[in-house]
């Protein structure tokens, strides 16, 4: 009798372990493993920034290319279609990121591109400045942004008020750009940006990052027009520059 009733509490307490067991698989099945889970009916940051690459391809930082396009347009006036000629062009050039610094691409920090500062070897920026208008960003950054040349709205100011004659460049890009997104990507290439590609090389890469840059910005209503009256302010107001 007593082994009888010895092999009951046994099998008791199996069934109690068992039961325990189930409730606590089915509460752990149930329960985010980690916290980006919560956000987004389960989708983490970085599932949101993939599916951006998948619907629009290589676009840059979208964060910046709402700065850029309101300063842009509600300052200077510059078309859409304008703005993401430009930009594709700042895809392969930085990534659109501000701190950008030439050949950084897998170590990119703030950091680095402090200490890069005065390595006049390095590009810099999201247009990657070189040589003589390099050295007139960090002029200006040192007068306006207690150096901080890396900052995004320095970098716009700069290439729209004291890039010397490129200022002006930059108007005529602006008043001749049309529908045609990848040919803007080259007429902005051709006459402000100047890298070392061919013509038929920069409409397949920096006319396609463009296209796509540009889908992104109609899905997030910057569609703007041009603003003859705004372009005007698209004007050099420092001391003169000769180059």
């Amino acid at each position: 009798m007593f082994q009888k009733v010895k092999q009951l509490n046994k099998n008791i307490i199996l069934i109690i372990l068992i039961f325990i067991l189930i409730i606590v698989t089915a509460y752990q099945s149930n329960t985010p493993r980690n916290k980006s889970e919560n956000f987004n009916g389960g989708k983490s940051e970085t599932n949101k920034n993939n599916s951006k690459k998948i619907k629009y391809g290589k676009i840059g930082d979208t964060k910046y290319i709402k700065i850029v396009y309101f300063y842009l347009h509600n300052n200077f006036g510059l078309s859409a279609q304008a703005i993401a000629g430009i930009l594709g062009n700042w895809v392969q050039e930085s990534g659109i990121d501000p701190i950008a610094m030439q050949g950084d691409w897998n170590y990119r920090s703030l950091k680095n591109s402090k200490e890069n500062t005065n390595n006049h070897q390095k590009d810099i920026g999201i247009a990657q400045w070189s040589s003589k208008r390099r050295a007139q960003l960090i002029n200006y950054a040192n007068e306006k942004y207690n150096g901080e040349w890396w900052n995004m709205t320095c970098q716009l100011e700069f290439m729209t008020q004291y890039d010397g004659s490129f200022v002006e460049i930059l108007k005529e890009y602006s008043l001749g750009a049309d529908d045609n997104i990848a040919q803007n990507a080259v007429d902005f290439n051709k006459k402000w940006e100047i890298s070392a590609d061919d013509e038929n090389k920069i409409a397949k890469t920096r006319g396609a990052y463009a296209k796509n840059v540009y889908k992104y910005m109609q899905d997030n209503d910057m569609t703007g027009s041009r603003n003859l009256d705004k372009l005007n302010n698209l004007r050099f107001r420092g001391v003169a520059i000769h180059y």
